[in-house]
C-alpha cells in the first residue's frame, strides 16, 4: 500500500510539472492569429495530459487486484494514447497549419474527446459486466464443489460406521457421488431454487446417516430410507442439469 501510494505521489508530481510547462510553453510561444484556438488547443492538450494522468492513478489503484496485466486495461492504455495522438495531430493540423475557423475546431476537439470517453465508458462497462459473470460463474461452480465436498465427508461417516451394512451404506453414497462428477460444474442464477433443494436433500442425508451411527441397531428399513434419499438426490440433481442445458 505504501509502494502504492510512493508511485502515485510521484506521477502526481510529473504530472503537475507537465502540467507547468506546458502551460509556460504555450504563453512562451505566444498566442496564434486567433485567441480561441489557442486556448482550445490548450485546454485540450491539458485534458489529454490529464486523462493520462488519471488513468495511471487508475492502473496503480487495479493492478494489484489482479494477478496479470488485464486485456481491459491495455485496451484503455491504448484508448488514451491514441487520444493523446489525436489531440496533439488535431493541433497541429488545424490550428497551426491549416487554421481551422475558431468554432469547427473547438467542436472537431469536443468530438474527438466525447469519443474518447464514450470508448472507455464502454471499454468499463464490459469489463464491469464480465468481472459480474466470471463472479457468478464462480459462485455457481462453487455450489458443486461445496455438494461433492459434503458428499465425500458422508462417505467418510459412513465408513466409520461400526456395523456390517457400512458397506452398503458406502455403495449408496458412493454411487450418489458419481452422479456429481459428471455434472455441469457452472449452474445459472435462475437455478437457485433448485440448488437450494439439493443443498437441503444432502443436509438431511448427512443427518440420516449421522443418526445410523448412533443407533445400536439400525431401523429394518434403513437401506430403503437411504435408498429413498439418494433417489430424491439424485432425480433432483438430473433436473438442475436439464434445466440448466436448457437455459445454454
Amino acid at each position: 500500500m505504501n509502494k502504492q501510494r510512493s508511485y502515485t505521489g510521484l506521477i502526481t508530481v510529473i504530472y503537475a510539472a507537465v502540467l507547468a510547462v506546458t502551460v509556460f510553453s504555450f504563453f512562451m510561444l505566444g498566442f496564434s492569429e486567433s485567441l480561441v484556438r489557442f486556448i482550445v488547443t490548450l485546454l485540450a492538450v491539458c485534458i489529454a495530459e490529464t486523462a493520462v494522468y488519471g488513468y495511471c492513478v487508475f492502473w496503480l489503484r487495479s493492478a494489484p487486484d489482479v494477478s496479470r496485466t488485464s486485456p481491459l486495461l491495455l485496451s484503455g492504455a491504448w484508448i488514451i494514447a491514441l487520444y493523446v495522438f489525436v489531440v496533439i495531430a488535431l493541433a497541429v493540423l488545424l490550428d497551426w497549419i491549416l487554421e481551422l475557423s475558431p468554432l469547427w475546431y473547438a467542436g472537431v476537439q469536443l468530438v474527438v474527446l466525447v469519443t474518447a470517453v464514450a470508448v472507455l465508458e464502454a471499454i468499463g462497462l464490459y469489463g464491469r459486466n464480465a468481472a459480474s459473470q466470471e463472479q457468478r460463474d464462480a459462485d455457481a461452480s462453487r455450489n458443486l464443489r461445496r455438494y461433492r465436498q459434503e458428499l465425500r465427508e458422508i462417505r467418510e461417516l459412513a465408513g466409520s460406521w461400526k456395523h456390517p451394512e457400512s458397506i452398503r451404506l458406502t455403495e449408496l453414497v458412493d454411487s450418489l457421488g458419481e452422479k456429481f462428477q459428471y455434472s455441469d460444474p457452472v449452474s445459472n442464477p435462475e437455478l437457485a431454487a433448485t440448488e437450494d433443494m439439493i443443498s437441503q436433500q444432502i443436509s438431511l442425508l448427512h443427518d440420516h446417516v449421522a443418526l445410523l451411527l448412533v443407533l445400536k441397531e439400525p431401523p429394518a428399513g434403513w437401506e430403503a430410507e437411504t435408498q429413498e434419499l439418494t433417489d430424491s438426490i439424485a432425480g433432483t440433481l438430473q433436473r438442475r442439469n436439464r434445466e440448466l442445458a436448457a437455459l445454454k
